[in-house]
């Protein structure tokens, strides 16, 4: 006897199928046989349909749910295409800058972000444009091998580095020589135009820092110091590279890398010859501001007074004179910045010298244990230095002088609905919150500080447009993978710039209310548990 079972709202034969057969073997309580060709035909589709998918969630294991292999495993530079031309390319035509990168990366949600930014950085980037990025991957994030290093059930994390798409990525550009080289390489050629045409590309840990203490300082001193002697080794007298940009895994260039470039060309590019220490995103807008600029009774001021921060500093300059007692105001800026060749030099000769200004200021710091000098040092060190006219000049509305569509250098959300340094509060408007699962893709990482910065997404992209800034932070896949696939953007029509190109998206003057998805399963235990309770 057959039991033909009718099915509502199944919308395919094979659903169908499934569905009926199941009702069938339940309601006769045995074995059914089918005869019918046409359904056994079916059925064996439907099983090669099922190990298909089986075998793709068999593969797709990794947790980083951005991760497509086929992704990371090319480093698509312009210098790998194959109509690209050394000598003739229009990158040579128009004067760029030799760009310095510094990445830090110092989680594993920042390794996957790293790798967004990696590639943006190599794939709209000639290589002369962006003459060497250096990762610096924090010593608390696993950097063994798995291929030479057996596996510690005692160390978390062992293998982080090593199973991030940003490995993958690095190999990738490493495997590929018209993109990159490293030092190593340097030792192996003759330095020809082609080879030094190249991103040097070079993945580092060394430090661990802690947040607000000294040590946030030491990835980019190390980088710094790094840059310098390295350069002298490397090209004798001749500099390597123009400008120094430090980078967080979680940035985003809004604009490419060989735009970049441009803009800060040294001779006549808007953005040349100048030292960023802050951006607009701070309460300190594009120029570092001195301590005694704040109100008394304000944290940043009050906390480093209640320090006894001296005023004055005795140290040697760079000329090898002594400076006896020299005033010496703190100034905050940022952690991040884009800095001249000659200014990073400048520091690191000074941090060379037991008595140099970068050393007593370093000491002085510890020995005070004031906090945020990731903060203060770099900008106290360009406004104590002969370098201090280089700070970026504001029109009155605090737009670059000399690129006035500029009002940031870096484009964050800070401080929402908390006081800012003058006691006013920021901003009351809405804010991305990190969603359920991103603990689990980024080994358990919470929410951002009340203090900020805060995650972006497709709503700020208004503000980021007005902004005129050429990066942006933070941006992560885990929060909105929209903003990541659509970061960098190039202009398509003449006399439109880069940030004409982005949508005027803002968020929606009455707020946003997402709702949680709907999980049948689980409203479907409920109500039995419910139901089991009465």
């Amino acid at each position: 006897m057959w039991n033909i079972v009718k099915i509502e709202n199944c919308n395919t034969q094979v659903c169908c199928l499934c569905c009926s057969a199941v009702v069938a073997v339940l309601y006769n309580g045995g074995v059914v046989y089918i005869i019918n060709m046409t359904i056994i035909y079916r059925i064996i589709s439907l099983l090669f349909v099922l190990l298909v998918f089986l075998d793709a969630g068999v593969a797709n294991t990794n947790d980083n749910e951005e991760d497509d292999n086929s992704e990371w495993s090319t480093c698509d530079c312009p210098a790998n295409e194959a109509n690209y031309n050394d000598e003739s390319s229009a990158q040579h035509i128009i004067p760029f800058a030799r760009m310095a990168y510094l990445i830090s990366v110092h989680n594993k949600r920042t390794l996957s972000d790293g790798a967004y930014l990696l590639k943006a950085l190599m794939e709209t980037s000639h290589p002369g444009n962006t003459a060497i990025i250096l990762i610096h991957v924090d010593k608390r994030v696993g950097i063994s091998s798995r291929d030479t290093t057996d596996e510690d059930a005692n160390i978390k994390n062992q293998f982080l580095y090593h199973d991030s798409t940003l490995r993958k990525y690095v190999d990738a550009c490493h495997a590929t020589p018209a993109c990159t080289r490293t030092r190593m390489d340097d030792t192996k050629t003759n330095n020809n135009s082609n080879n030094n045409a190249t991103t040097i590309l070079e993945v580092h840990s060394h430090y661990a820092p802690e947040w607000s203490k000294w040590s946030m300082n030491d990835p980019t001193l190390w980088a710094m110091d790094y840059l310098t002697h390295y350069n002298t080794k490397l090209s004798g007298s001749s500099p390597l590279w123009d400008v120094f940009i430090n980078l967080s895994g979680d940035t985003l260039p809004i604009i490419t890398a060989q735009r970049i470039s441009q803009l800060f060309e040294p001779i006549n590019g808007p953005l040349g010859n100048t030292n960023f220490v802050t951006s607009s995103s701070c309460a300190t807008g594009l120029v570092p501001t001195s301590i005694f600029d704040f109100p008394k009774h304000t944290m940043k001021r009050a906390h480093y007074f209640q320090h006894n921060i001296p005023k004055t500093l005795s140290y040697i300059d760079v000329t090898g004179e002594w400076k006896r007692d020299v005033k010496t105001p703190i100034y905050f800026g940022s952690q991040w910045m884009a800095l001249t060749h000659d200014f990073v030099e400048y520091v690191i000769r000074s941090m060379d010298h037991p008595n140099g200004l970068g050393n007593v200021l370093k000491e002085t710091l510890i020995e005070t244990e004031v906090l945020m000098t990731d903060e203060t040092f770099f900008s106290t060190m360009l406004m104590n230095s002969p370098f201090k006219d280089t700070i970026p000049q504001l029109n009155e509305d605090g737009a670059l002088e000399k690129y006035p569509s500029m009002y940031y250098l870096r484009y964050e959300r800070m401080d929402e609905n908390n006081p800012n340094a003058w006691g006013k509060y920021t901003s009351s408007d809405p804010l991305y919150d990190i969603p359920p699962r991103f603990g689990e893709v980024t080994d358990g990482e919470g929410p951002a500080k009340a203090w900020g910065p805060y995650f972006l997404g497709t709503y700020d992209l208004g503000d980021i447009k007005d902004s005129g800034a050429i990066f942006v932070r933070k941006v992560s896949w885990t929060v909105d993978e929209n903003l990541v696939l659509m970061l960098p953007v190039r202009s398509t029509q003449e006399g439109k710039s880069e940030w004409d190109e982005l949508p005027d998206i803002r968020w929606p003057s009455l707020g946003v209310k997402i709702k949680d998805p709907f999980i049948w399963q689980a409203l479907a235990e409920a109500k039995k548990a419910k139901e089991e309770e009465a």
